[in-house]
């Protein structure tokens, strides 16, 4: 008899909220060396670590997380805001990953990395507290899975959702 292999992840029966805890922790950490003072090649490195987590993280989160939270007249305005943010932050990346000019390059990842520091940091302290407030447990668990389902799909060609377009500017 054949064993069907279950994700480890769906198998437990995680939250949504700490699936998408623990997508931040790296999402954080690139943001620090992104940030940072350290060669131009490290936050390339870090760049091209956090582009597909980021992809991988923000489109699965929009599917499931924010849709449900639009529907909440009291959380509506938060979903907004933060499909707003990732709109934002998708542009961005698209810009930095099409920048030639490395200084140029290095504002727009400085820039990216600042916004979505913000993003991060108004989930953690707002829009996630506020959501398990306003949820019950096993709602927040069959998100989980679904959420996991998502970025399962969305993980195969998460370097590649983002758009390609040329640059804005002569010198990128």
């Amino acid at each position: 008899m054949a064993v069907k292999k279950k994700n480890s992840k769906t198998a437990d029966g995680k939250d949504i909220i700490d699936l998408i805890l623990e997508d931040h922790k790296p999402l954080k950490k690139l943001i620090k060396i992104m940030k940072s003072d350290k060669s131009l090649s490290e936050r390339k490195k870090a760049f091209a670590e956090f582009a597909p987590l980021l992809v991988t993280h923000a489109k699965p989160e929009e599917s499931v997380l924010y849709v449900e939270i639009k529907k909440d007249k009291d959380l509506r305005q938060e979903g907004l805001e933060g499909d707003v943010e990732h709109g934002l932050a998708e542009q961005m990346l698209d810009e930095a990953k099409t920048t030639r000019d490395e200084d140029l390059w290095s504002a727009r990842v400085k820039v990216l990395a600042e916004l979505v520091e913000h993003h991060i940091k108004e989930e953690e302290e707002d829009l996630l507290p506020d959501f398990k407030k306003n949820s019950d447990k096993e709602k927040r668990i069959e998100m989980g899975m679904m959420f996991l389902a998502a970025k399962d799909n969305t993980l195969d060609d998460g370097n590649e959702r983002v758009p390609q377009k040329p640059a804005r500017d002569q010198n990128s």
